[in-house]
């Protein structure tokens, strides 16, 4: 199987169109269908709707864009790893939700980059769900979450506690009235949502919601409001009076888990990188 013919495929899917995927690859919409005709043949399966305006998956093509995800990404890994033999020793493929590399994650890779040369690494940023596919496929070595999956033969060791403060602009806020003006609403996993909808069950629809903690720290640093943060993202700005503690807001403690295979060929390598953690 051709491993262009699989990147013409995910690009096909993602585009939904034959000529922007064309456009992306910069080849021919007809050599597009060559290549996804040929890859049809290969299966023995059509994996694509063919509309006049836009293409869609067929049910064997959503089934197969999984595996050609899972492949493409284990041939990436294989050929870096072949043609970085030389300069590293071992190449770690590392993923982490968004607010875990910003407050946790991305200065325990600071030092493994800067301390193990002979470490490569690739480091990606993602959701819980794409984490745990990509673990079970073996397309990444290890995974830092909020909620540990229910994965078989997998190891999963809490790395760190975080704890979640609602802080404010305004001084001396109630938690009700910083939940009614200004209010972001960040996405801090299914835990965090299921405590803050029971220590709050009145409270009023955010217009503004993020994944990411650090865009709720601008919007609320520039145009003023509230926020659940990290306690240790906000520390210096509520010691500068920056920033308020909403005291009448309950703490939300979550904890970080490191995911890997418990068969794995770098687990022994990764316990060792975890107890810097």
């Amino acid at each position: 199987m051709d491993i262009e013919h699989l990147k013409t495929f995910l690009e096909v899917e993602r585009m939904r169109n034959f000529r922007k995927a064309a456009e992306n690859l910069c080849i021919s919409p007809s050599a597009i269908s060559a290549r996804i005709r040929q890859l049809e043949q290969t299966i023995g399966l059509v994996l694509f709707r063919r509309d006049r305006q836009t293409v869609s998956l067929t049910q064997a093509g959503e089934r197969f864009e999984r595996h050609a995800r899972f492949i493409l990404s284990a041939w990436e890994h294989a050929h870096q790893e072949i043609a970085l033999s030389k300069q590293i020793d071992k190449h770690l493929v590392v993923a982490g939700v968004n607010s875990l590399w910003e407050i946790l994650l991305q200065g325990w890779l600071n030092d493994i980059h800067c301390h193990s040369p002979l470490i490569g690494l690739r480091a990606e940023s993602s959701t819980s769900k794409r984490i745990a596919q990509k673990l079970e496929q073996g397309a990444i070595d290890l995974g830092f979450i909020y909620e540990p999956p229910q994965l078989r033969e997998m190891v999963v060791q809490e790395v760190g506690n975080v704890a979640l403060i609602m802080v404010s602009s305004e001084p001396d806020q109630k938690a009700d009235d910083a939940l009614t003006d200004g209010y972001v609403r960040v996405d801090w996993g299914t835990l965090f949502t299921s405590l803050h909808e029971n220590y709050f069950p009145q409270r009023p629809i955010a217009a503004v919601r993020a994944n990411v903690g650090s865009i709720a720290l601008g919007l609320i640093e520039s145009c003023g409001g509230a926020a659940y943060l990290p306690t240790s993202m906000v520390r210096h700005k509520l010691d500068q009076g920056k920033l308020f503690r909403v005291n009448d807001a309950p703490e939300i403690p979550l904890k970080a888990y490191a995911v890997f295979s418990m068969h794995g060929e770098h687990r022994r390598l990764i316990e060792q990188l975890l107890q810097t953690l």
